[in-house]
């Protein structure tokens, strides 16, 4: 059975340290959904036999934003200055949009985990990624 890391790590190009600078914390936020959501139904493929259609709605649960910001504040704890600084940098992020069925507050605390995740793919600092989803991944299955 492939690893979620498997996934992860298939044909990822990594940023420049110069370029991380000129990135747009939204820009994380963009790729750090689609490596939470990956992840998600990486996980869930593996642990259920339910069909597509259920796998789909028990994903839903974990990437909304209300969730992401409750995982956000668990682990704001465990992240270094610089992770913080991604982290405050999408929080403090002009942005017109709030996602359906949440808030503000919700918004940019999920946005702002998802630049967290998506800071730490493109750096390829994945080491520290598998770290931070595997915290999330405990509290995914405590809800489950």
């Amino acid at each position: 059975m492939k690893e979620f890391k498997d996934f992860i790590e298939y044909g990822n190009i990594y940023v420049s340290s110069k370029d991380i600078k000129d990135k747009n914390s939204l820009v994380f936020a963009f790729v750090g959904d689609a490596v939470f959501s990956l992840f998600v139904r990486a996980e869930l493929a593996e642990i259920s036999t339910a069909k597509a259609g259920v796998l789909h709605i028990e994903a839903s649960k974990f990437v909304r934003a209300s969730y992401q910001k409750k995982l956000l504040e668990l682990l704001e704890n465990n992240l270094n200055e610089q992770e913080m600084a991604v982290v405050l940098s999408a929080r403090n992020a002009k942005t017109n949009n709030v996602a359906k069925n949440s808030n503000l507050e919700e918004y940019k605390k999920s946005t702002s985990f998802e630049a967290l995740l998506g800071y730490l793919y493109l750096t390829g600092n994945t080491a520290r990624l598998y770290q931070i989803l595997d915290m999330c991944l405990e509290q995914i299955k405590n809800d489950l």
